[in-house]
């Protein structure tokens, strides 16, 4: 994703600095359409930003009286904040407010009242002072590492490969985490030396006394639950404004707004929230194998509305190589597997440049995230919502901008203030969404049920169980002589890994005695799943898991991937990064 780099040391020249984070910045420029801010060199800092010219388009940083800022994201509650700021001048945009803001209250105590997904830098020239920024749930990844005599920042965990002396020695509790779970864990990265930033947190770095410090200005403890005997139709009424509110405010862009669109609910709840006069006509875009529940639901939803509906057909022919691509872009931290709008995205983008995402609606106001015995709702919204879900955000911001509506502050608060008891089972949430949009929820089917959300319990018991016994003799009919049908479904990877062109990447990246994975995981677990999977299972996760890891690997240390399969599309060799003499190190 295009964001932010930089460093500071003050044990290499500037002009030395300003070649490695010119290095930094072109390791993260990932489409032609991708925009480069001129650096900043100072004495002792150089920093850079990349971005895709949707929004806050003004060359950064934001500069006055000593104060730079570098902001990678924005804020949705500009009127709120600017009222704390006493001066005549009104910011142009987000970085500015934010160095405003700086310089009326250097603690930092604002921090907690922005409603927006960021990341920022802050470089006070006269304190001597870099500040990292996150947002409050640790969306806009911002990434550090300690370097000798000063600190390295990026938006990308691979930007630190350009800097001299970078050790790119794996963590073996990342791999461990990633094999188990399908993605990492808390802070950590690929890399040992190379942290994330947590949610809701400032990274002050003294360059004076060369130290770190961390705070946490936000934590979801900090939601308080709603008053006991609060009426349920008040809270009902309060969620659907609050809602309404969120989708307005985040619908509202110089460039036109669309919808990834499903056969869920969360999608579809914002397409039905937003202001249709001010977005004429509003584009839909929905990816799966043709037939499939989900493009059927999605178009009956567009019609609603009524939305220009675009559908995307995802096939084995056309679903593994831009993943390819997308390991690189998001670090090798997401599963090849679940990449799967990469398959949209320039569809998406032919129609419209701001996406409205339905990120983990369901999770946190339908409770779905209640029951997890291992984890609290903070704690797995942190875990599987940011380290997992999160990264398809992140990768399909190369291509437009998208905004989540169900993480406006308000609106978050307030979720989190409901009773779990009310949330669980998505009681509360399909109580507002009726109430709200009725023409979108009381006939039309839900995907998981195949049944609209006010269908009886009884009802969905048996609907489910019918389902079941379909899937099962679809998995069977091929030994039975049928034709299987799991139109269900919006993918059948496991069939597609199987053919071409997928099977002979597999099998060329993951059985190669001299494969990189190999040194880190046991070696003869890899080839068993891929026999097994062959003779008709299913280890579709763990395969890509490590097909994932195989091409992070050879990508870190710039080796070029199979050429007969890129060559069938061109483009998708612009992932491949160019080695940079005395940048990149080989893994330990």
């Amino acid at each position: 994703m295009p964001g932010l780099v930089g460093l500071t040391s003050l044990s290499m020249s500037g002009d030395f600095v300003g070649t490695i984070v010119c290095k930094m910045r072109d390791f993260i420029v990932h489409q032609k359409f991708h925009k480069r801010d001129p650096n900043f060199n100072g004495p002792n800092l150089c920093a850079g930003r990349v971005h895709t010219g949707i929004i806050q388009t003004a060359e950064q940083p934001a500069s006055s009286d000593g104060i730079h800022v570098w902001l990678d994201g924005e804020f949705y509650n500009q009127a709120e904040l600017r009222s704390r700021i006493k001066s005549s001048n009104t910011p142009c945009d987000d970085a500015c407010l934010l160095r405003q803001l700086y310089a009326a209250y250097p603690d930092l105590p604002f921090l907690k009242d922005i409603d927006g997904i960021y990341s920022a830098v802050i470089f006070d020239s006269r304190r001597k002072l870099v500040h990292l920024l996150i947002d409050r749930y640790g969306l806009r990844h911002l990434y550090w590492c300690p370097i000798k005599g000063g600190l390295a920042w990026a938006s990308e965990v691979k930007a630190f490969l350009a800097i001299p002396g970078f050790s790119s020695q794996i963590d073996p509790q990342s791999v461990s985490d990633f094999f188990s779970m399908g993605y990492l864990l808390d802070d950590r990265t690929w890399f040992a030396d190379a942290k994330l930033l947590p949610p809701g947190t400032a990274l002050t770095f003294d360059l004076r006394a060369l130290a770190v410090r961390m705070r946490r200005y936000w934590s979801w403890g900090d939601i308080k639950l709603l008053p006991e005997g609060t009426e349920r139709r008040e809270i009902i009424d309060e969620l659907r404004r609050l809602f309404l509110d969120a989708v307005r405010r985040q619908s509202q862009a110089d460039e036109p707004v669309g919808i990834s669109l499903s056969g869920g609910l969360d999608s579809r709840a914002l397409l039905a929230a937003m202001p249709a006069e001010e977005h004429r006509p509003i584009h839909t875009v929905t990816f799966g194998v043709a037939g499939c529940d989900d493009i059927r639901i999605a178009s009956q939803i567009a019609h609603v509305k009524p939305a220009v509906h675009h559908v995307v057909e995802l096939t084995s022919a056309n679903w593994l190589l831009k993943r390819m691509a997308g390991v690189w872009y998001t670090d090798g931290q997401a599963n090849l597997l679940h990449m799967h709008a990469l398959v949209s995205v320039e569809e998406q983008r032919k129609n419209y440049r701001v996406n409205l995402n339905g990120f983990l609606g369901d999770a946190i106001l339908g409770g779905s995230y209640l029951f997890d015995k291992r984890w609290t709702i903070a704690e797995k919204t942190v875990q599987r919502g940011r380290r997992f879900v999160n990264e398809g955000t992140l990768l399909t911001n190369n291509f437009f901008h998208n905004r989540i509506p169900f993480f406006a502050n308000p609106l978050m608060e307030f979720t989190c203030s409901i009773p779990e008891s009310l949330r669980a089972h998505s009681r509360i949430y399909n109580e507002m969404l009726l109430a709200a949009f009725p023409e979108f929820f009381a006939k039309i089917p839900w995907q998981t049920t195949q049944l609209p959300i006010n269908a009886s319990r009884a009802r969905i018991f048996a609907v489910s169980k019918l389902r079941g016994a379909k899937r099962r003799l679809a998995k069977r009919a091929p030994g039975l002589g049928l034709i299987g049908n799991a139109t269900h479904n919006y993918h059948n990877y496991a069939v597609w890994i199987r053919q071409a062109p997928a099977r002979s990447l597999f099998e060329r990246m993951l059985l190669d005695p001299s494969a990189r994975y190999r040194d880190f995981i046991q070696a003869s677990d890899v080839p068993l799943l891929w026999s097994e999977h062959m003779k008709g299972g299913d280890h579709s996760e763990q395969l890509c898991r490590a097909l994932t890891f195989e091409l992070w690997l050879q990508q870190v240390n710039g080796r070029n991937l199979p050429q007969e399969l890129l060559e069938t599309e061109p483009s998708s060799s612009r992932f491949q990064p160019q080695p940079q003499e005395g940048a990149l190190c080989e893994l330990d």
